[in-house]
C-alpha cells in the first residue's frame, strides 16, 4: 500500500442522488475481485431504508478532487453474527485502494460514527465492530489489520446454474409438507424456529422471544418490495415448523440471479432430507420466475455440514470473504 495525504478527498453524508456514484464504487470493486458487478440501482436505493431519507448520518461517501467517487461506508445492523454491535460496510474503489490515508479516514469515520450512533450491547466492554473483506482484496485486509481488526471466520459464496435439466422436483420425507410463509400467522413461530436452529452456528447469541420476533419483523419490513411472500417456504410437520428458506429475485439488479436466505432445519428434524428438499423446491420456484442461477453464503466451518449439503445439490464455491472484528473500548467520561 502507498501512503498519500487525504487532502485530495472530500467526504459528506450520502444523498439519494448519490446512487450512481455508490454504484461506481461498489461495482468497480466487485468486478475487480469477483469478476462481475453485483449491485443494481434498485438494490442500492433500498440501502436508504423504507423512509427514503435524502441524507443519512450512517452513510458516507468520499470524492476525489476531480469529482470521482472513491469510497463508500455505511453502518449496518448485524443480523449475523448477532454478537456484532454493527457491521461496517466499507468499500474503497480499486483506483484508490492503495491509499493508506484514505483507508484511515474511512475507517476512522466508521468507528467514530459507531460510537455516536450505535448503542453497545455491553457498555462496559465497548462496541464490537465487524467487517467482511474479500480474500483477494489485499489492500483492504492490510488496512483493517493495521487498524487492529482480527480475522475470526471465513464465508463462502455458493452458486449453481439453473437449467431445465438441473432443476428437479423436491422429494419430501414422510409427514413433511411445504407451504409459503404467512407473516400474519407465522412470524412468531418462524422467528423462534429460526432462533433454535441457529443455536448450533458460530456467533450465536441467545435472544428473548420478544427480541427474536422484533428482529425478524424489522428484517422483513426493511426489504420492502424485495420480499416476495410466495418465495419464502416452510417445511412443516403437523403444526410444527421443521425448517425454512427465503429467496430473493433480481439479485444485484440482474433478473437471471436469485439469492437464498436463512436456510435452516431444527435439530429434531435434521438428517431426514428436509434441507435438500427446501433447496430443490427453491430452485424450482425461482427458475419458474426467470432466474437461471441461485446463490447463498455459508460459514466455511459450519457445524451442521452445510458445505457438503450445498455441494450435494450441485452448488459450487465462487469466492471467499474473511470476517474481521474489532472492539472499540468505552470512551472515558
Amino acid at each position: 500500500m502507498t501512503s498519500s495525504k487525504t487532502e485530495q478527498y472530500r467526504h459528506r453524508p450520502v444523498r439519494v442522488d448519490d446512487v450512481g456514484s455508490i454504484l461506481s464504487v461498489v461495482n468497480t470493486h466487485s468486478e475487480a475481485h469477483r469478476g462481475n458487478g453485483r449491485w443494481g440501482e434498485d438494490e442500492v436505493r433500498s440501502w436508504f431504508g423504507p423512509d427514503g431519507k435524502p441524507a443519512r448520518e450512517d452513510m458516507e461517501i468520499w470524492f476525489e478532487s476531480g469529482g470521482e467517487a472513491r469510497a463508500y461506508a455505511q453502518l449496518c445492523d448485524s443480523e449475523w453474527p448477532p454478537t456484532w454491535d454493527v457491521w461496517l460496510d466499507v468499500t474503497v474503489h480499486p483506483h484508490s485502494s492503495g491509499n493508506v490515508g484514505l483507508w484511515s479516514d474511512v475507517l476512522g469515520w466508521a468507528e467514530q460514527k459507531t460510537r455516536e450512533l450505535i448503542p453497545a450491547r455491553d457498555p462496559n466492554t465497548g462496541h464490537r465492530c465487524g467487517v467482511r473483506i474479500l480474500e483477494t482484496d489485499v489492500s483492504g485486509l492490510q488496512a483493517h489489520e493495521k487498524r487492529g481488526y482480527e480475522r475470526v471466520r471465513t464465508e463462502t459464496l455458493m452458486h449453481v446454474e439453473l437449467t431445465a435439466e438441473s432443476v428437479v422436483e423436491a422429494e419430501w420425507p414422510d409427514g413433511i409438507h411445504v407451504r409459503a410463509l404467512d407473516l400474519k400467522r407465522d412470524l412468531e413461530p418462524y422467528a423462534l424456529a429460526y432462533g433454535e436452529a441457529f443455536r448450533d452456528h458460530w456467533g450465536h447469541k441467545e435472544l428473548s422471544r420478544d427480541e427474536l420476533v422484533r428482529k425478524k419483523q424489522g428484517e422483513f419490513r426493511s426489504w420492502g418490495d424485495e420480499y416476495v411472500p410466495e418465495l419464502w417456504f416452510l417445511a412443516v410437520e403437523g403444526d410444527e415448523i421443521a425448517g425454512g428458506v427465503g429467496n430473493f429475485l433480481n439479485y444485484g439488479g440482474d433478473p437471471s440471479r436469485s439469492y437464498m436466505y436463512n436456510v435452516f432445519v431444527r435439530r429434531a428434524w435434521r438428517n431426514r432430507g428436509i434441507a435438500t428438499a427446501l433447496l430443490r423446491h427453491s430452485f424450482q420456484a425461482v427458475y419458474q420466475r426467470g432466474a437461471s442461477s441461485a446463490e447463498l453464503h455459508v460459514d466455511s466451518k459450519n457445524l451442521t455440514w452445510a458445505l457438503q449439503l450445498y455441494r450435494g445439490v450441485g452448488m459450487a464455491p465462487m469466492w471467499h470473504q474473511h470476517m474481521y472484528e474489532k472492539v472499540l473500548p468505552p470512551v472515558a467520561s
